[in-house]
């Protein structure tokens, strides 16, 4: 399950150039091939330019389903909103920091994948293809003695913990936007927490016709609220209103028509709407994979998050075994992407904001050259969050 397979590699050295980091500072991209079960995965190193010292080498895990190895994020018109493993790696490799960074198996571009074989992978063939990342990192001879780290958003997170648990080599993690509770539990707050409330702003007495579904879904929602409202919808030709939601057929839906409804959707089991995020199909949330790592952390938590609820990030960060060696750092005014977002019911996934770069590109530069240090907060403060 490991699938330490064999790492052929091909190289295509280019230059990168654009507006992702300063003029002066030009990343060397090579490209790469990862061989993962039954699957060879385009891959990237991207490395600091000639003349900058290289201070540690981490490898980058992207977020839940189809997802390259930039992590772009498709939105609403069909279009490419942001590429945040991407600016990670040119940020990091500014900073001295080589990344490696990889399509997820079976994807073959921002949007391309064998949806078939992709269903059929777990939360464990994840870890086992982030191992195998690591293992190819080591391989390499131009490589190998750099201090390693992880880089991890939202889904990642749980991959780097489930890799950094098994190898103790790993001497830094980053987790953002984290997923601090177990994945099923993540999943099934959002409706409560974003769908319905923005969908209440709509409705007439409590009541959605399809004229209000209509003004939800041209109206300022980011990427999850509008996820529920299509969930309101007509989804057969003629129809305006979800018939399994309106369960009387009066042509509105009450939120106590479709509350017990959706639940049952989202119902904890590996063949529910749940997915890839049911317990039997994910891996560990942060808090229940965190004493079998060693690794120190860094959590940079948006306070707009649309996805997943800051204050889990929050709570665990004050635990007293977590204040030994986590960082937390929060970010008003940024969502799930650490990208800008007006509340958390407009949360579109927007670039990653300059701030958490830099602060991500510091706190690894002084976590990957220390071998022993007992607390995170002998490092350096980002800010003055606890």
């Amino acid at each position: 399950m490991l699938g330490f397979c064999r790492f052929a590699a091909f190289a295509i050295i280019t230059v990168l150039s654009g507006p992702a980091f300063a003029d002066s500072c030009s990343p060397v991209r090579e490209a790469v091939s990862l061989s993962l079960p039954g699957f060879a995965s385009a891959a990237a190193l991207v490395t600091p330019p000639q003349g900058v010292t290289r201070r540690g080498i981490v490898v980058l895990f992207p977020g839940s389903d189809v997802a390259d190895m930039d992590g772009a994020i498709e939105g609403a018109n069909g279009t490419i909103v942001s590429r945040p493993m991407l600016q990670v790696a040119n940020r990091l490799a500014c900073a001295g920091i080589a990344s490696f960074r990889y399509n997820k198996r079976y994807v073959t571009g921002p949007t391309t994948v064998d949806r078939a074989k992709f269903e059929t992978l777990n939360g464990a063939d994840f870890a086992a293809d982030g191992r195998a990342a690591v293992a190819f990192v080591k391989a390499r001879a131009d490589l190998h003695k750099l201090p390693l780290g992880l880089v991890g958003w939202s889904e990642g997170t749980t991959v780097a913990m489930a890799v950094s648990a098994t190898d103790p080599s790993v001497r830094a993690l980053v987790l953002m936007a984290p997923i601090v509770d177990t994945s099923a539990h993540v999943a099934q707050a959002q409706y409560q927490r974003i769908g319905k409330p923005y969908l209440a702003r709509f409705a007439d007495a409590g009541r959605l016709d399809a004229e209000a579904i209509a003004r939800a879904d041209a109206g300022p929602g980011g990427d999850l609220a509008h996820i529920f409202v299509r969930m309101f919808r007509g989804f057969r030709p003629g129809e305006r209103l979800n018939p399994l939601l309106d369960r009387n057929a009066d042509g509105r839906i009450t939120f106590a028509e479709a509350d017990p409804v959706i639940a049952s959707w989202y119902a904890d089991g590996p063949n529910t709407g749940l997915g890839m995020a049911s317990t039997a199909r994910a891996l560990k949330g942060v808090e229940e994979a965190f004493s079998a790592t060693t690794a120190q952390i860094l959590m940079l938590q948006g306070l707009n998050d649309s996805m997943i609820d800051p204050s889990a990030a929050q709570r665990f960060a004050q635990r007293p075994d977590a204040r030994q060696r986590v960082k937390l750092v929060t970010y008003a005014g940024l969502g799930h992407s650490l990208g800008s977002a007006a509340s958390t019911q407009n949360d579109s996934l927007l670039p990653v904001a300059q701030k958490p770069l830099d602060d991500m590109a510091k706190w690894l530069g002084e976590a990957l050259s220390r071998k022993n240090v007992a607390r995170i907060g002998l490092l350096s403060p980002l800010n003055d969050q606890p």
